[in-house]
């Protein structure tokens, strides 16, 4: 074996600390000079070829308190960039606890919520985490993490309320890449990530931010599979309580909402509802003469709406 064949080191020796206990970084400028150096000299390394032991100084210092939260911006930011790359270089496996992979995250999420600021000098940076995110899969390891629920609502919370339609393609295409990784990884899909998805799809959400309702759509897609039994469970929960309310002498408004909903998703991705149409059916026989208009009405503007062919892929529905 040749020398330039054998693995690669980091080289560069960073000091971003006044002690040996990581507590206090240095000056500004001169933390600001050490993390474009190193960040410069991670992201030349290949996972391939990398010397991953010639990580491990930088790796614990990188988690620090005095850096993860560190009052300048650019700082943060800057780090974040840099744990990317060490997460890249160490995948699959992380080099971090339980406890510092949230930290981590929280803070990722923190920079992901300023993706909406294309102004800022930062934002190539937070561009360049998002990029690091969406092909690396890293948010496989949130996936592991003991309390997942919450780091992936907030992960869906973030990216839907900064997505707009005044980015770059390629952004959103990465957002949606992390998106429905998170669907894809974990055992089960938080009920909090159902309802900011199915949030999209109403008409005010549609008409407020058309970015996110073009994005929950191709999301529902590339993941119908997985979200047809949660999507159900949400209308069978709401036809259940519009039942007990109508019992009570109450109206329809919750009912109507939710059937309004359906055709939104028949239109935006009708893959979803492969569970959902047979509630329709059901309801098409009750014997509650308003809920079999409403149903009726909303299966006849499903069979209007092109390309769906209602017919063919629900015969007893349609018969």
């Amino acid at each position: 074996m040749t020398e330039d064949s054998g693995p690669r080191e980091l080289g560069f020796e960073p000091k971003l600390f006044t002690n040996a206990t990581h507590k206090k970084a240095v000056a500004v400028a001169e933390l600001y000079k050490q993390l474009k150096r190193l960040s410069k000299e991670l992201n030349g390394l290949e996972q391939e070829t990398v010397d991953t032991q010639s990580l491990d100084g930088v790796t614990k210092q990188l988690v620090a308190p005095a850096l993860l939260r560190h009052k300048e911006p650019g700082v943060v930011a800057y780090v974040s960039c840099c744990i990317a790359d060490v997460l890249r270089l160490y995948a699959p496996e992380a080099p971090y606890t339980d406890d510092e992979i949230k930290q981590i995250f929280s803070v990722f999420i923190d920079q992901l919520q300023l993706l909406g600021d294309s102004d800022s000098q930062f934002s190539p940076l937070r561009e360049y985490l998002l990029t690091s995110l969406a092909t690396v899969r890293t948010p496989a390891l949130v996936a592991m993490q003991p309390d997942a629920e919450e780091i992936i609502s907030r992960f869906f919370t973030v990216l839907f309320g900064v997505v707009g339609g005044s980015q770059a393609h390629s952004i959103q295409m990465q957002i949606l890449d992390v998106l429905q990784q998170l669907v894809e990884e974990p055992k089960a899909v938080p009920q909090d990530v159902i309802d900011v998805i199915l949030l999209q799809f109403t008409k005010r959400r549609q008409q407020d931010n058309p970015a996110a309702h073009q994005l929950a759509g191709d999301l529902a897609t590339a993941t119908a599979d997985i979200l047809q039994k949660y999507i159900y469970q949400y209308f069978n929960d709401v036809i259940v309580s519009a039942a007990q309310n109508r019992e009570a002498g109450g109206s329809l408004d919750d009912l109507r909402a939710a059937h309004n909903l359906i055709l939104e998703l028949n239109r935006a991705a009708p893959g979803t509802l492969l569970n959902v149409v047979p509630q329709l059916e059901e309801e098409l026989g009750v014997e509650d003469v308003d809920v079999r208009v409403l149903a009726t009405g909303v299966v006849g503007q499903m069979l209007a709406d092109k390309g769906f062919t209602l017919s063919k892929r629900y015969d007893s529905t349609w018969k």
